[in-house]
């Protein structure tokens, strides 16, 4: 392809045309939700297949508003798979046939949507990215289920989008006033040392952090995602609990390569304590739920803590200009990413095969005698639990510990000339091993009520076919993926 950003951003397309062409072509024809999924799934299949052919041969530098490496490449296959995830398990949704379509469609937007925030390089761009990447989801609340609680969670995902919209948009402002330009590549604030400047710096991060921890549900801003899955089926708890997440933290990571004085103290400084409070709050309400979308709404925002611990440490290595160590660290916490959104999938999958086709695998108590009566299941659900807790050997104790291997390598000088570990990440990293413990504790405790106790009643005909083929994939790749650690390591490094 001779164009450059059409060929770069040929995945995106794709996306937004045929969710466009879904939405006129069915709006009024009657196809089944199995065709929606396997549509939805082959157009996944598409612009992946176009990213690997003909978006990689583009050299990025050409295009003046992009800014792609490998490990954005890396996110970017992660949102894919996500999606692609997703898709297949549409047919598995509580919804009428011209809901699917409308459902299907909004994921196409949404995904492209974070497909495009992971690369943008221009603020205009960013702020258009991310309200493609969450705008479609609240229309995707408004064709679920049409109860007082459903109505509920539409408006207050609407509330949360437009608050982090605005917030983020504010902070944007602040970032022009500063530099005068609207390119991130080119923006350097370490120049601007009058007091005004730094204090147009500082409430610019504290407005961009604020703004993207809202749709990472990081505390204090998880009430709303909570209560949001906990009055939604469950494909859309699914969606809502990687989808907008993952476009926040590619933006969020867009601000952290940002050179800045002042994110080398502010930044990094917020971006810890979101950590610590985020990856120690969501293991310990995770602790105590007996609600499967509360379950993993906390399970998510605790990874969503080790999230924000590997920014940090991105966060740092840009400012002290340390280039190796920063590929390390964004190795690292693209592995993490991919980790996470791995296992949640899974268990978003497995909880929607033991609902059937009317999604009623509500509380944790009905995984009791598993087992029993879903062996494959279970050993599905301890191995994405497991992983979750970053227990070994499994995925995600390779992920945590490459980002705290990257945390406790953070190193500043003290007044005897001597190298000292920097306190913060250092707690940071006290936390996380804590949080880890907690969370062994929840993995452990789910799978006491599935291997060590009889079902609670006479096993039910499954109808999750497709979500329980969805599940035991991603298993598979759990497996594999943990059997291969160097592997993978030198692929998220290269």
């Amino acid at each position: 392809m001779n164009n450059p950003t059409l060929a770069i951003l040929c995945p995106q397309i794709i996306l937004v045309a045929t969710a466009c062409l879904l939405l006129l072509g069915f709006q009024h024809r009657r196809l089944s939700k199995t065709w929606v999924g396997a549509i939805g799934v082959c157009i996944f299949i598409a612009a992946g297949a176009a990213k690997a052919w003909i978006s990689s041969g583009v050299d990025a530098t050409e295009i003046a508003e992009i800014a792609v490496d490998p490990h954005v490449e890396t996110l970017q296959w992660i949102m894919l798979g996500v999606g692609g995830v997703f898709a297949g398990l549409l047919s598995q949704r509580t919804c009428g046939e011209q809901s699917a379509v409308e459902s299907a469609a909004m994921l196409l937007f949404s995904t492209a949507g974070g497909l495009l925030a992971a690369m943008a390089d221009d603020l205009v761009l960013l702020t258009t990215a991310l309200a493609l990447a969450y705008l479609p989801l609240v229309l995707i609340l408004f064709v679920s289920e049409r109860t007082l609680t459903a109505k509920g969670a539409t408006l207050k995902f609407a509330v949360m989008a437009g608050l982090s919209l605005s917030l983020t948009l504010l902070g944007f402002v602040f970032l022009y006033a500063c530099t005068g330009t609207t390119t991130l590549s080119i923006m350097n604030l370490h120049g601007t040392a009058e007091a005004h400047q730094t204090a147009m710096n500082s409430a610019a991060l504290i407005l961009l952090i604020t703004g993207l921890a809202i749709p990472l549900a990081a505390v204090p801003f998880h009430f709303a995602m909570v209560d949001i899955v906990d009055d939604v089926d469950g494909w859309t708890t699914g969606v809502l609990l990687l989808v907008p997440r993952l476009a926040a933290i590619s933006a969020l990571l867009r601000i952290c390569l940002l050179p800045s004085s002042v994110a080398a103290h502010l930044g990094v400084a917020l971006l810890l304590v979101l950590a610590v409070i985020t990856l120690l709050g969501g293991a310990l309400m995770a602790l105590t739920q007996t609600r499967v979308p509360r379950l993993l709404a906390n399970l998510a925002m605790a990874q969503t803590g080790w999230w924000l611990l590997g920014l940090a440490v991105i966060c740092w290595r840009v400012q002290q200009g340390d280039s190796l160590e920063l590929e390390q660290a964004r190795a690292a916490w693209t592995g993490q990413l991919g980790a996470t959104s791995l296992a949640l999938a899974g268990l978003s999958a497995v909880f929607l095969s033991l609902g059937g086709g009317d999604e009623k695998c509500r509380f944790t108590d009905e995984l009791t005698g598993l087992l029993r009566t879903e062996p494959i299941l279970a050993t599905a659900v301890l191995l994405f639990l497991f992983s979750l807790a970053g227990l070994p050997p499994l995925l995600g104790f390779w992920s945590q510990a490459a980002l705290l291997w990257t945390a406790l390598a953070v190193q500043v000088p003290n007044p005897l000339d001597l190298v000292a570990f920097h306190g913060g990440f250092v707690t940071a990293a006290g936390a996380g091993v804590v949080g880890g413990l907690v969370m062994a504790g929840v993995a452990v405790r789910t799978i006491s009520l599935m291997f060590f106790h009889p079902p609670l009643n006479k096993p039910q005909p499954r109808r999750g076919r497709a979500a329980r083929l969805v599940a035991i994939a991603l298993a598979v790749a759990i497996i594999a993926t943990s059997l291969f650690p160097r592997t993978v390591w030198d692929w998220l490094i290269r």
